[in-house]
């Protein structure tokens, strides 16, 4: 209730965070002029030769009363239903000493009711000023009754009163009121949609993020591990066999180029383009150029670099979109990484299957004891705590990106396997 109240004090503009007026001349301003048409008035009816004077102790009374409807005024905003009682009951008051004559402390109760219906709650603000109002009206008419004036006028200076004094207010605050709660609302809104706009270009912001360091960590992988082996396998064979060795330096060489292109190609990414600032497009589409026409490239490079790799597909090809071969293209490449990385010497098995169900991508390596190279001695495997575990938490996102299972774990013989499934209905979606 109190953080409701304030934004709505505050979409008036009148108060502060705490509920009290902001500047203490707009808490005495409304007041003083109260005051002072009431003097005013009482002045001018003393002066006035057409009115009969009245005795100096009724207008000290009427004075004092005017006094205290305009020093109530003055926590209108703090207590609007004690202010309005007050103010009524001193008109009350007013009104029955003055021969029922209306003027001399109108102008205060107006106040007193706009602000009651302007700020207190509902529905008591209501009910406080109909049961005053009635009430109020209810002694004013008994008095006036018993006067010199005919009934009729009575009962219309009462049913004016009740309508200029209670009804014109209230209608007038209730517009007030409801058009602040609309202004309100509408900064509400606005704010909720900028607050969800900044917080889907956080999250769009993050996966781009997240799906640059996946296409980073695969790229330097897949070709620092490639360097590595190819470096330490040559530094084995430079005295044994010159001509492997250059062979080697040349696909070192090679290696180091392509993974330059690539990181050229993905932190291209990261800089703005002139014609296409602005653009919509997803980063992630955007990166995944890899396919399956790529695969026999990849396992070449990997058996040049050392490794036993073997490819078998299987059953009729299914079209896979774009970002699903990308997905195949890196769980392959990051496998052959581990495999070089964990299990140096081992005999790897990629094989795809086309099932009319699914597409099965399997890479598996066998234990590093159960293979030996017999032509030169065996690297040592590279571990980089940095980046250790990076690999399967990339490829289980990729899959889970293109509504993939990927099926990691040790086999039953001591190596590795790695198991992607994509359903058909997959391949057929946009990716």
């Amino acid at each position: 209730m109190r953080t409701r109240r304030r934004a709505r004090d505050s979409a008036a503009g009148t108060t502060s965070e705490s509920g009290h007026p902001r500047s203490l001349q707009r808490v005495v301003a409304l007041p003083a002029v109260v005051l002072a048409v009431a003097v005013a008035n009482l002045i001018i009816e003393s002066i006035d030769p057409l009115e009969r004077p009245q005795p100096l102790l009724l207008t000290a009374l009427q004075a004092a009363l005017v006094a205290g409807q305009a020093a109530a005024l003055l926590f209108r905003y703090r207590a609007p239903a004690p202010v309005f009682a007050i103010v009524v009951m001193l008109q009350t008051v007013l009104l029955v000493t003055g021969g029922a004559d209306l003027g001399l402390g109108t102008l205060a109760v107006v106040v007193s009711a706009f602000y009651l219906i302007r700020w207190a709650p509902r529905p008591r603000a209501w009910y406080v000023l109909m049961a005053l109002a009635l009430t109020s009206s209810a002694v004013v008419l008994g008095v006036a009754l018993g006067g010199t004036q005919p009934p009729l006028l009575v009962f219309a200076l009462i049913a004016g009163r009740l309508f200029f004094e209670f009804a014109a207010p209230a209608v007038v605050a209730e517009l007030v009121r409801n058009r602040a709660y609309l202004a309100t609302a509408a900064r509400e809104r606005d704010e909720m949609i900028r607050r969800e706009q900044v917080r889907d270009e956080a999250q769009r912001r993050r996966a781009e993020q997240t799906a640059l360091a996946r296409e980073l960590h695969d790229i330097s992988g897949h070709h620092l591990s490639g360097i590595i082996v190819t470096a330490q396998a040559a530094g084995t064979l430079i005295e044994k066999d010159p001509l492997r060795t250059r062979a080697m330096l040349r696909e070192l060489e090679g290696e180091a180029r392509a993974m330059m292109v690539d990181l050229r190609r993905t932190v291209g990414l990261l800089r703005p383009d002139p014609e296409t600032e602005g653009a919509t497009g997803d980063i992630r589409a955007s990166i995944g150029t890899p396919g399956l026409g790529d695969l026999p490239e990849l396992i070449n490079a990997a058996v040049r670099r050392g490794q036993s790799v073997t490819f078998e597909s299987t059953g009729e090809a299914s079209q896979l979109g774009p970002v699903a071969q990308a997905t195949v293209y890196r769980v392959v490449q990051e496998s052959l990484v581990n495999a070089a990385r964990h299990a140096p010497g081992a005999k790897c098995m990629v094989t795809i299957e086309y099932l009319p169900e699914a597409t099965v991508l399997t890479v598996e390596n066998t234990s590093s004891l159960h293979y030996r190279d017999i032509t030169y001695a065996q690297p040592t495997p590279v571990h980089d705590r940095a980046t250790h575990g990076y690999g399967l938490v990339g490829m289980h996102e990729r899959a889970k990106l293109i509504g993939a299972e990927l099926t990691t774990g040790r086999t039953e013989t001591g190596g590795w396997s790695n198991r992607l499934r994509i359903p058909n209905l997959v391949q057929g979606a946009p990716q």
